[in-house]
């Protein structure tokens, strides 16, 4: 059994870098346009390849806008397989950023007609998954019996889920995955309080960004502590790298919380550059938390 399939975004970043985020009905001139390999899946695959993890991409691309996107995959000997590559352009993203907050418009592409569940294999430990087609994933989800489902529905729980799905995967899921928004967001949009939610999934992790994460287990609740950044390039992909992290931390046999915690290490890194130039020695990274873990026993 493979350890990890990973669904997700592969897609282009149209960055549009502006001196603030305009108000309803305002404008604001524009700094600086960018082109960046990116997306939920893409992001991931740059620091987790790096870090040494073992996994396959599952997403769908189209060549006329991602012939160099796939070429630096396969540079990097990132596993592809799985990719589909039709004939079309996206997906891609286009995000206004102040360099510390973003919003998306999403152009999804080949993602919509995207069916994974017709053939997927569930021969792998973890399946995570991200953002692309809920119904899709929903399939996924019912149809698993020995893989532990991962679910991160990221900015598309805002628009791709209702609350009868959103229950139906989670109650399927290992681990439950959201940001501090998307999860105030699920308490209103299902009625459920913290408790009910709680008994849905194995784990619940709330990434709070400069405040660390929450891993909510049987009721319980665990703090991890923030990891400081000297230097802040881009906080965009910042989710991706701490759940390559993560990764990292459970394809090490660390535990559940002590994971959150690598992953908090490594998005602490990665911000200070692009993603696709996150290098970090992995040796650097455990020696980063068995100090931060010292610190916490003092």
């Amino acid at each position: 059994m493979k350890f990890l399939a990973f669904f997700g975004h592969i897609n282009i970043d149209v960055k549009i870098s502006v001196p603030r985020l305009p108000m309803r009905e305002e404008s604001v001139g524009v700094k600086n346009v960018s082109n960046e390999f990116a997306g939920t899946a893409g992001n991931f695959a740059f620091v987790a390849a790096s870090l040494g993890l073992s996994f396959d991409l599952y997403s769908k691309v189209g060549s006329l806008t991602h012939n160099d996107y796939i070429n630096e995959l396969r540079r990097r000997k990132i596993n592809i397989d799985h990719v589909e590559i039709e004939n079309s352009m996206g997906p891609i993203c286009y995000i206004p950023t102040d360099g510390n907050e973003q919003v998306a418009y999403m152009y999804q592409g080949p993602m919509d007609s995207w069916r994974p569940s017709l053939s997927f294999d569930y021969n792998y430990k973890y399946v995570h998954l991200g953002t692309g087609p809920s119904d899709e994933y929903q399939k996924i989800a019912a149809n698993n019996e020995k893989s532990r489902i991962v679910f991160d529905p990221g900015q598309e729980i805002w628009y791709l889920y209702n609350k009868d799905k959103i229950i139906d995967i989670m109650s399927r899921s290992y681990i439950s995955m959201f940001n501090k928004n998307e999860f105030n967001y699920l308490k209103s949009m299902t009625g459920l309080s913290e408790h009910e939610l709680n008994n849905l999934s194995d784990y619940i992790i709330v990434t709070m960004g400069s405040d660390g994460a929450s891993v909510f287990h049987k009721n319980n609740e665990f703090h991890v502590p923030a990891v400081k950044s000297d230097f802040i390039y881009d906080t965009i992909g910042a989710g991706d790298s701490f759940r390559a992290g993560f990764y990292f931390g459970i394809y090490n046999n660390y535990s559940i919380n002590d994971s959150v915690l690598i992953g908090n290490i490594v998005a602490s890194i990665a911000i200070r550059r692009r993603i696709i130039e996150f290098n970090e020695n992995r040796n650097n990274i455990i020696k980063m938390f068995n100090n931060m873990k010292l610190k916490q026993r003092v």
